[in-house]
């Protein structure tokens, strides 16, 4: 089924984009949570009167990441974990831990830190980066140091 996306939708599309996809994906998700419309002529002419509204969106969106990008962008976070002899940590860290240490900085969803493949289960400082808007990412360094068993 054709469809035209009124909003982004990650892994399938940004606003305005005609995609097609399974009857039922479209059908029972993206219309009726009001992500898309059925690529008709009327709904076509319709999105396309909504375009310039969207586009006005889309730039503030942008704007606003890229605010965020600056403040985020560089930083570098101490994060404490239980760690053996070798570096090797008790677990790893999470997306959770670093979140909680950057929502003080700039305002963005925890969804959108992306650790690295194997995650973060040594010592060391680790590169992660946050893709806070469509093609717009801040990098962050997270220092992991082994925690003091005798605090």
């Amino acid at each position: 089924m054709k469809i035209v996306l009124l909003e982004d939708v990650d892994k399938l599309g940004y606003a305005g984009d005609i995609k097609t996809v399974k009857d039922g994906y479209a059908k029972n998700y993206l219309i009726p949570k009001g992500l898309a419309l059925a690529a008709t002529k009327s709904n076509l002419k319709l999105v396309e009167e909504k375009r310039r509204a969207i586009l006005r969106k889309i730039e503030k969106k942008i704007e606003q990441a890229n605010r965020v990008k600056e403040a985020l962008d560089g930083l570098e976070i101490e994060v404490a974990a239980r760690a053996g002899e070798k570096g090797k940590l008790f677990g790893s860290v999470t997306a959770n831990e670093i979140y909680e240490q950057l929502k003080d900085k700039a305002e963005f969803d925890k969804k959108s830190i992306r650790l690295p493949k194997d995650g973060i289960k040594e010592v060391g400082t680790h590169q992660v980066e946050i893709a806070i808007y469509r093609d717009i990412k801040a990098t962050v360094k997270v220092k992991v140091v082994p925690l003091n068993e005798e605090q």
